[in-house]
């Protein structure tokens, strides 16, 4: 067992989504077992190290911890066994657990890196950002290119809204280790945070190069490219996402909007479609229906869209407009006034929206004179 689990020491994490090989999975779920079987075998905290990082191996994490535990019971300075008793603790959800056993690791041994690290993942956990922040900070000082470091610093450092070091720490992965697609990734979603939209492209465009199956990172350029006008370079990009994940209700919305955004209503209500389908609760989708129903004039087909947008999602600001426009037009100036005056509680900044609407300006000024005669 030895030979397959993660050894008689502290365990190297697999990178996360990774996966036993399922041949070696049977080996260890084999051996694990005819050790259990045995049961004397598991006296020396040698041997209940292998078993226990067998255990960890094949996701018995709770049989695992037991082991760690009775290895520190007899040996509570056995740093190894502390370290793993804090991955299963991160495994198990129990990040207040596993904070507690990498803080005392570190009291033994404060020159450790990967201490400092996995504390900062249960920090992490727990939310409290600031004090990841600083354990990874400390990875790093340790170990100036300790990339898993590195990385989870950026991701919590666009989290907080800092996207300038952000940038510069994902430029630092870069530097030490420049293939991986999702730094990449996520320096774009930075860059366009910071409305450098561009060079946000270029960089998903970096990331798509690196792994033509990184679905987020085409959707983002799809985004982006969508804000710049870019409509047609969009509607490749999600049309690339529906192709590597076809069950992704949010593309398929996208793309209808995009449709819509070029003229094509007919490809564009066959998106939102596909996205209800996926979906029957994308009050979104229900009202960007609604909106090009509205374009091609089936105004039933359309206030019936945004009333079940509604229906889903009563806050939804963008349905409420669409009603009182609609109903404006149809002479209805109680229902206009009603969904009016919901948008605006809900969206007060778009009465300026409202004041330029011709089918609004109107509901407007007399929802002012309203609202004036009854201070």
């Amino acid at each position: 067992m030895d030979r397959f689990a993660s050894g008689s020491g502290r365990i190297t994490p697999r990178v996360r989504g990774s996966r036993l090989d399922s041949d070696v999975l049977l080996k260890l779920e084999k051996a694990v077992s005819a050790v259990e079987m045995v049961g004397k075998s598991l006296a020396s905290p040698n041997n209940l190290m292998i078993f226990g990082n067998g255990c960890y191996a094949i996701g018995r994490h709770e049989d695992a911890s037991s082991a760690y535990l009775k290895i520190l019971k007899d040996e509570p300075a056995n740093a190894d066994a502390r370290f793993n008793l804090g991955l299963v603790y991160l495994r198990l959800r129990r990040p207040e657990d596993a904070v507690r056993e990498f803080t005392d690791l570190l009291v033994q041994q404060p020159m450790m890196p990967e201490a400092f690290y996995q504390r900062g993942n249960g920090n992490d956990d727990l939310g409290e950002l600031d004090q990841a922040l600083a354990d990874y900070s400390r990875a790093i000082e340790l170990n100036p290119k300790f990339v898993h470091a590195m990385y989870n610093r950026g991701i919590l450092l666009a989290q907080t809204g800092r996207h300038q070091e952000a940038v510069a720490q994902f430029d630092r992965v870069n530097e030490v280790q420049p293939e991986i697609s999702n730094t990449y990734l996520n320096r774009g979603a930075s860059l366009d945070e910071l409305g450098l939209h561009d060079e946000a492209i270029n960089s998903y465009t970096r990331a798509t190069e690196l792994n033509p199956e990184n679905s987020l990172a085409f959707f983002n350029r799809a985004r982006t490219n969508y804000y710049l006008g870019n409509h047609n370079q969009a509607l490749m990009d999600y049309s690339k996402v529906i192709v590597l994940t076809p069950d992704d209700a949010e593309a398929f919305n996208n793309r209808g909007l995009t449709y819509d955004a070029l003229g094509d209503y007919e490809n564009a209500i066959a998106d939102f479609d596909a996205a209800l389908i996926l979906r029957p609760s994308f009050a979104e989708a229900y009202s960007n229906r609604g909106a090009v129903l509205e374009m091609v004039d089936d105004t039933e087909g359309a206030l019936k869209d945004y009333q079940l947008a509604l229906d889903t999602d009563p806050r939804l600001a963008s349905a409420h407009y669409n009603l009182a426009r609609l109903h404006s037009k149809s002479g209805d100036v109680a229902s206009c006034l009603e969904h009016l005056d919901q948008m605006l509680q809900i969206a007060p900044q778009w009465v300026e929206d409202a004041s330029q609407d011709e089918y609004l300006k109107w509901a407007l000024d007399i929802r002012n004179i309203r609202e004036n005669r009854n201070p």
